[in-house]
């Protein structure tokens, strides 16, 4: 059985799962990492950083395992973009209200990354009031790598730590204790709700009755910034692409964005979605959600005119 790993540099002390282990044991061992007590966390964290391309000292100070999903610091993420020998950034502006970065592909712009004070309030920003410049500066990056570098991280979507729902300091780093993990059991539980049109699973139109009326059951309740993301990153999975999840999100709830959704929508996508953990400790949506939410997609594209429809 070949364990050999995929490393980007040649001066890497990780080759094969042994020496990962090695590494990730003694460094539990030590007791310098308050997010790791013992060598399977540690493992987990140094083959995650490792897939993104960061050694295994990085790994553990720069990347957090959150809600099943590996997140690194703003600073990693532009460490990576200058270091790919591709691609490059340029912060334009970067002020209180507003962060703008611009990203190069070989020298060549290829397109700009703005998060300002609005769109940070909208999404529920966490530290926004202690240091501004910074979470707009993390937001931005975070967005430029998904949209214009992805393949910085091996094809693999990057989120930093505030956006899954964790308080980090000034240099973006998590506080410990800081985080508890999303799971559907953990939302605040609706008022009883009818089932609309009967048995699952609902049609289309039957769907979108059903999430409104788990929505006002949840009247006046609040979510979290990790509710969003989770959510966000459910219906991309669903709808079989990250373009693709603002046509079905607007079909379920009228708008296109989860910053713009309520608190009360937001709830009661998570609790429709209904993911639940799995034994490679990821989260994996309901199979009848998976199945209503194609429906809805393919229903989505049918609205706009399209005739090809690739969830069919």
């Amino acid at each position: 059985m070949d364990t050999s790993l995929a490393i980007r540099k040649d001066t890497s002390i990780i080759h094969t799962f042994a020496d990962a282990e090695n590494a990730a044991k003694a460094m539990a061992r030590s007791g310098y990492f308050q997010d790791s007590k013992d060598a399977a966390q540690a493992i987990v964290k140094i083959l995650a950083g490792q897939e993104l391309g960061f050694g295994p000292f990085a790994s553990m100070t720069g990347v957090y395992i959150i809600q099943g999903r590996p997140s690194i610091g703003a600073n990693l993420m532009a460490a990576a973009v200058k270091g790919s020998g591709r691609y490059d950034y340029r912060v334009t502006e970067n002020t209180d209200q507003v962060c703008e970065i611009t990203f190069f592909e070989q020298g060549k712009e290829i397109g700009k990354s703005k998060f300002t004070h609005a769109d940070a309030v909208k999404a529920g920003t966490k530290n926004l009031d202690k240091f501004p410049r910074n979470m707009l500066f993390a937001r931005a990056m975070s967005n430029g790598v998904r949209w214009f570098t992805p393949d910085a991280f091996n094809g693999n979507a990057v989120y930093t730590p505030e956006e899954l729902g964790a308080d980090v300091d000034i240099e973006g780093n998590v506080i410990p204790g800081s985080f508890q993990e999303v799971t559907p059991e953990s939302i605040p539980q609706p008022k009883p709700a009818p089932v609309p049109n009967g048995t699952r699973p609902y049609s289309p139109d039957a769907l979108k009755e059903r999430i409104q009326v788990l929505a006002d059951s949840f009247a006046g309740s609040t979510c979290t910034d990790g509710n969003r993301t989770s959510v966000r990153i459910s219906l991309a999975e669903m709808a079989g692409g990250e373009d693709n999840y603002h046509t079905l999100l607007s079909w379920l709830i009228g708008t296109q964005h989860i910053a713009e959704a309520t608190p009360e929508q937001v709830l009661a996508l998570k609790k429709w979605i209904g993911s639940k953990k799995q034994a490679d400790d990821t989260w994996l949506p309901d199979a009848m959600s998976i199945t209503e939410a194609k429906a809805a997609y393919t229903e989505a594209l049918k609205a706009q005119g399209q005739e090809t429809l690739p969830l069919e």
